[in-house]
């Protein structure tokens, strides 16, 4: 098949063209280009793409980053929605759901970029809510390998007059003016640095504070007014860590439900609890945020935990 170029239908750059960083960039709401993971893609059948993408080298002592997992669903989501279903580029963007299954084996390599493939399939969503499209995504090593990863995931979107009366004046506060706690120990969840740790600690056991340091830019690309739903996602996946430890956790599924916004000036309280053994091996995990007395999202994690070295 041929490659579909990488702009709106009703665009008249030439078939064919390389697709511009820049212009990936506006496809993936990403103000660093650097962050652009997204090569090229081919459309292979009226509703299914496949998506090459560049991934950068493993974090030393981690098959992968769970984070650029995540960012490969998340853009592959957008940019096959704004460049081929013709969604303005100015319309927000709303995560409902995002189940996401992991090989315990998948791994990339830790000296050098790797290639992954992305094969994705647009359905009508099944929640019922207006505008939204649910996608299938496989994700490959190799076109002939077995999927390393799998995702199913809905978005919709609202436009910005409809964002302005959703939002009001939550859309006008000051870009990281909010208190920061400090960081659990970030070899409690298994992270290299402070600023990449999402959780800071309380009193309550199994219970954190959900902390959004922008100078993190993988996870706060750009001043956005509420938290962003990958952040939520890696907050589950590192409170599932910290409630496993010292075992290492190793999600292989993740089911997220996204109910409603999480605001940068108020405490998120992240609880996680073990639900039980899903096999041997496995654990199953259900994080839980909440922010006053209303549930934000929950995480249900199945896992397999394996000794330390």
């Amino acid at each position: 098949m041929p490659e579909v170029p990488v702009a709106p239908r009703s665009s008249s750059r030439p078939r064919g063209e390389s697709p511009s960083r820049l212009l990936l960039g506006a496809y993936t709401h990403l103000k660093h280009n650097d962050a652009v993971l997204i090569d090229s893609w081919q459309r292979t059948d009226e509703d299914r793409f496949t998506l090459r993408l560049d991934w950068p080298a493993a974090p030393h002592g981690h098959p992968y980053d769970p984070r650029v997992l995540t960012q490969t669903i998340r853009q592959s989501g957008l940019a096959v929605a704004h460049a081929e279903y013709e969604v303005p580029l100015d319309h927000q963007t709303l995560l409902n759901w995002l189940d996401v299954t992991v090989s315990p084996d998948f791994r990339v390599p830790d000296t050098e970029p790797s290639t992954l493939l992305v094969d994705l399939t647009v359905a009508p969503g099944r929640s019922g809510r207006r505008a939204a499209h649910a996608m299938h995504m496989e994700i490959r090593t190799s076109p002939d390998d077995e999927p390393v990863a799998r995702a199913d995931t809905e978005f919709g979107w609202i436009s910005p007059a409809a964002y302005r009366r959703v939002r009001g004046d939550r859309l006008t506060g000051a870009w990281g003016d909010w208190p920061l706690p400090d960081p659990v120990e970030p070899g409690l969840v298994r992270r290299g640095q402070a600023v990449d740790v999402v959780l800071a600690p309380t009193r309550a056991p199994h219970r954190w504070q959900l902390r959004n340091d922008v100078s993190n830019v993988l996870l706060f690309d750009h001043p956005v007014d509420h938290v962003p739903g990958l952040v939520l996602w890696e907050a589950a996946q590192q409170a599932a860590q910290a409630l496993l430890a010292p075992s290492v956790c190793v999600p292989v599924s993740v089911a997220t439900t996204y109910r409603r916004y999480v605001e940068f000036d108020q405490p998120c309280l992240i609880d996680a609890r073990v639900l039980g053994p899903q096999g041997p091996g496995r654990v199953a995990v259900r994080v839980t945020g909440t922010q006053g007395d209303a549930t934000a999202f929950t995480a249900d994690i199945t896992a397999v935990a394996r000794p330390a070295r």
